[in-house]
């Protein structure tokens, strides 16, 4: 309580004494100022006797007093000097302020800090937090008596310096427990004044007063006691308690005799217990090791320390198993060790198993419980799939049912030009991303006033582009193009991955899956599908609407290279010698080579991919490069077949020939390829004349109608680019037709509809002397393929009838047959290149356009603009000489843009364009000459 009472009063007195303290200051600096400026008031004309330190700017002489004295001007005070230590404290600056013997711009701070007991000081900065704090009062003041209370300062000069109301108690406690303490080592300390122990000299003050002088001669006792080094002897654990010194060591250190017994046994039973015989014990510094033992635990060097022949007892205790050997129940104590060290290594053991079974059971437990969930969740999806599947085809069904109203009424078209290739595949599709915008020709559906057309895109073309194709549609008839078609992009496109097909792209837009559901109710609506794939399947069933093509699972079994070979013989098409369903490359090895013996005719064989398209996934082999069948004659047919089999193992790299080289670089990435998806073997007709697309559409009732049949042009190794229409060579077209439509039907019965294209091959072939064309067909696409796109563009712009029964076109007068070549996608990086202004500015001055009023022309097949690196076109005309004139000149302006190293890229088809441009000018000038 008395420490709490002078807290608080402490904390008064500080308080009032700095208050009184700054007042004290202000009235002072305010007194000098104020007679400072009297003085220059009352004396405005001042003699020029400026004192002599005036000039020099050194500061005045420091005085001991309350303000510095200065030396006064000696021109002033040659008679009388006064002293220069005064007692009045008015003497010193302030007196030569008040006579003016100051300048007035010296610098009075010097005088002021530097000296005297009062000075100027900056002001403290305390925290905000430091307000609420309660101090103690540490130091003495003068304003010590208030109430008739005075303070106690020795007490309180115990206190620490810094030390706040919450840590007050503790110290309290603290020092109590110290003065118990030093009560007990009183006597103690008193007589070992010389002994090297951390006591507080306060606390032996009174023992260490000089003793008062004695008349009589000290006895032997005091002498011994005074001066004995107080060394005993313990023998076999025992202390040996009669002789003298230990008599005088018990007498001298009597006050605190208890602490020194309590440790005088522990030492017995530690020195016991390792078996030492004798020990000579320093009294001194066992009685200053019980000075601070309070009956803790004690370390075993300080035990040690107080031994005097510790170097004789060190080999001893250094010895772990000394205590078991020589100690007093040394064998009881080395059998409880030995017991306690194996049921600790027992326990260590059993927690270790525990810990590593805990750890499995958790490991297992969560792994559990993550498959359960994992079940679970794919039980669920998988739940409301099938109920999305379920509900889908009975949309199917009401669609099917519903197609003749649907198609003559007003509905709306969505088109969703995805490639919806495996992803392994993507990878290797130059330009896959803007080749999914590769169909803006689909917006010839426009024709039909009652269609309102959306087209998904990959991304946003330039406005300028959709202007472009908004104008062509426009002179050609169609009506509000702007106000019934809507292009719509994926809001997260440029986030995604690359390598994802556009489908796979909008089931990871929310936001456009819900303007397609906006769009979509209501209203008759269905989508007309790329590619398919099985993301076809789950983008219509969260739509709830219908695909105009097949399942998925249809379209993928009959997709395949081999599906297309099964669905070519249902409709009783011939196909060219092969073998389909190869798994592996040893059975593709066995197979080529049984082929090649039992058609020695066919020249080269072409291996396919079973899911790759665009003859990405095209190889061949000529068999006039496999030396085994260069010397056959009187050989068996088994030998022949095993030396073909391990030339072609053997050297199959050199042997085989691969299309395209940026899908494939090596034989070895083909045939790793092969190996997972499998591929067909076919024969390359010997006198190939042409081929030929025949592009068909099954309505969902199951009419067949044929829309086109083009020729493709080809590149070098069977690339095809674009198309040319009609087909230039001498064709059987009935037979093209009729073989056409036979597959048409045979595709309803395995339950394909929508858009189709059969690629077939037309070469020569002898009977009797007799030449004659045949027809094989070879690939079928079950998608809206851009040559089928194209063409419907050009009927559309050409103001055109298609007529099936002679495969012509015929103008609007319907005096001239319509007639076009269209490039394809012609990519290449290069083309980013190209200004697209400055481009198409070149083509317009070269009459590289479409003439709206004949209806004959070019016209672009654009992307984007040229930053995409993708263009294409397409030329129309009645002659094709003409129409070839200005496919021409647009490859020469394309050669004056690109540079000479873009040709040749990896990553362009810039080549195969090229290619294909001479051979349809050297066509049409064979045509022209025959003419």
């Amino acid at each position: 309580m008395f420490f709490s009472h002078a807290l608080l009063l402490s904390l008064s007195l500080c308080l009032f004494s700095k208050i009184l303290y700054t007042f004290f200051l202000f009235v002072c600096t305010t007194c000098v100022n104020f007679n400072l400026l009297a003085e220059l008031v009352e004396r405005p004309m001042r003699p020029n006797n400026k004192p002599s330190w005036t000039g020099s700017r050194a500061p005045p002489p420091k005085g001991g007093r309350l303000l510095p004295l200065l030396t006064p001007n000696p021109r002033t005070s040659t008679k009388i000097e006064e002293p220069l230590h005064s007692n009045n404290p008015n003497d010193g600056l302030i007196l030569m302020i008040e006579r003016g013997e100051v300048p007035r711009d010296y610098d009075l701070e010097p005088a002021l800090t530097t000296a005297g007991p009062m000075r100027s000081t900056k002001a403290p900065l305390y925290q905000t937090r430091d307000k609420t704090k309660l101090r103690v009062m540490t130091e003495t003041t003068a304003f010590s008596r208030v109430k008739d209370v005075k303070l106690d300062f020795s007490e309180i000069e115990k206190l620490p310096a810094k030390l706040n109301m919450s840590e007050l108690k503790q110290w309290e406690v603290d020092e109590e427990k110290s003065r118990r303490e030093a009560a007990v080592a009183a006597a103690a300390a008193a007589a070992s004044h010389a002994l090297t122990v951390h006591q507080d000299v306060s606390n032996s003050k009174a023992a260490m007063e000089p003793l008062g002088e004695r008349d009589d001669a000290r006895t032997y006792t005091e002498l011994l006691d005074l001066y004995s080094m107080h060394e005993f002897i313990i023998r076999k654990g025992k202390t040996l308690r009669n002789t003298p010194e230990f008599a005088s060591f018990k007498r001298h250190y009597q006050a605190s005799w208890g602490n020194i017994e309590s440790l005088l046994q522990i030492l017995e039973d530690f020195l016991r217990t390792y078996g030492v015989d004798m020990a000579y014990v320093d009294g001194k510094r066992l009685a200053g090791l019980a000075t601070f033992y309070s009956g803790g635990l004690l370390n075993q060097q300080d035990l040690a320390d107080c031994i005097a022949n510790y170097d004789d007892v060190a080999p001893l205790i250094g010895d772990i198993g000394q205590q078991y050997q020589f100690g007093t129940k040394g064998h009881h104590m080395a059998a409880t060790k030995i017991q306690s060290a194996w049921r600790m290594y027992k326990q260590r053991v059993a927690y270790v198993h525990l810990i590593i079974g805990t750890r499995a059971a958790t490991i297992i437990q969560r792994q559990w419980a993550t498959h359960r969930a994992h079940c679970t969740t794919r039980r669920t999806i998988a739940a409301v799939l099938e109920t999305r599947q379920t509900k889908w085809r009975q949309t199917m069904d009401e669609f099917i049912s519903r197609w003749p109203r649907i198609r003559e009424g007003r509905r709306t078209i969505i088109h969703i030009p995805s490639l919806s290739f495996p992803s392994f595949h993507t990878k290797r599709i130059p330009f896959y991303f803007a080749q999914q915008l590769g169909q803006l020709t689909r917006m010839a559906d426009l024709a039909d006033p009652l269609v309102n057309l959306i087209i998904i895109a990959p991304f946003k073309p330039e406005p300028e582009i959709l202007t472009y194709y908004f104008s062509i549609l426009e002179d050609a008839g169609v009506t509000n193009v702007a106000g019934r078609f809507t292009l719509l992009t994926p809001e997260d496109s440029k986030r995604l991955p690359e390598g994802l097909s556009l489908t796979r792209m909008m089931l990871l837009s929310s936001r456009l899956m819900k303007l397609l559901a906006a769009a979509s109710t209501g209203k008759p609506a269905y989508i007309v599908p790329g590619v398919v794939g099985p993301e076809e399947l789950l983008l219509a069933s969260q739509l709830n609407l219908p695909l105009l093509s097949s399942e998925p699972k249809v379209t993928l079994a009959f997709g395949a290279k081999s599906g297309c070979k099964r669905l070519l013989e249902a409709a009783d098409v011939a196909t060219p010698p092969g073998v389909a369903r190869i798994k592996s490359l040893e059975e593709m090895l066995h197979s080529l080579a049984t082929l090649i013996l039992e058609h020695r005719d066919i020249a080269r064989w072409l291996v396919k991919l079973e899911t790759e398209g665009g003859s990405r996934g095209h190889a061949y082999f000529d068999v006039s490069g496999i030396k085994a069948l260069r010397k056959t004659e009187g050989m068996d047919r088994k030998v022949i077949y095993e030396n073909v089999v391990r030339e072609l193992r053997e050297e199959g790299a050199k042997r085989s020939r691969i299309v395209h080289i940026t899908s494939y670089s090596n034989w070895s990435a083909y045939v790793h390829m092969l190996d997972q998806v499998g591929a067909i073997i076919e024969a390359v007709p010997p006198k190939l004349v042409t081929n030929v697309t025949a592009n068909l559409f099954i309505e969902p009732t199951g009419e067949v109608m044929l829309r086109s049949v083009v020729e493709p042009t080809l590149g070098p190794a069977f690339t095809v680019l674009g198309s040319v229409f009609p087909p230039t060579s001498s064709i059987p077209y009935d037979a093209v037709r009729d073989a056409a439509m036979s597959v048409g039907r045979a595709a309803f019965r395995k339950r394909i509809i929508g858009y189709l294209s059969v690629d077939f091959a037309v070469f020569d072939s002898s009977v009797n002397d007799e030449k004659t064309q045949k027809l094989w067909g070879v690939d079928i696409d079950l998608f809206f393929t851009n040559n089928a796109a194209a063409h419907e563009l050009a009927l559309l712009i050409t103001h055109s009838g298609w007529d099936p029964q002679r495969g012509i076109a015929l103008y609007k007068d319907g005096e001239e047959a319509m007639r076009y070549f269209y490039s394809g996608l012609v990519y290449n990086p290069f083309l980013s290149l190209v200004r697209h202004g400055a481009f198409f500015s070149l083509c317009q001055s070269r009459r590289v356009s479409f003439d709206r009023d004949r209806r004959r022309g070019v016209v672009f097949h654009l992307v984007d603009v040229m930053l995409r690196g993708c263009i294409g076109v397409l030329s129309i005309d009645s002659d094709m000489s003409a129409l070839v004139k200005k496919v021409a000149d647009f490859q020469q302006i394309l050669n004056l843009e690109l540079p000479k190293q873009g040709e040749h890229s990896a990553e362009s088809n810039f080549v195969y364009f090229s290619s294909a441009v001479r051979q349809i000018t050297q066509l049409a000038k064979t045509l022209t000459a025959n003419r």
